[in-house]
């Protein structure tokens, strides 16, 4: 069985959030690849059922800075 190609992307994160993906992937034994590609699917899974609650502001997350409006 043949595997289908990959598409590489490009995700630019904040530093805090990079570390945080970084040490999450080394707890869990993945690459930051591996753990991305992971974590795109269970994302894309749960938009497919109606699951909004990620793409939703969080006003009491203020771990990661938000780019200011026109950015």
């Amino acid at each position: 069985m043949t595997m289908p190609k990959k598409s590489p992307i490009r995700v630019f994160l904040y530093q805090p959030t990079h570390s945080r993906l970084l040490i999450q992937a080394g707890t869990h034994e993945l690459t930051p690849s591996m753990l991305s590609e992971r974590l795109i699917m269970d994302g894309i899974k749960r938009l497919e059922r109606g699951d909004l609650s990620a793409i939703e502001p969080d006003p009491v997350d203020a771990t990661t800075p938000r780019p200011g409006p026109g950015l």
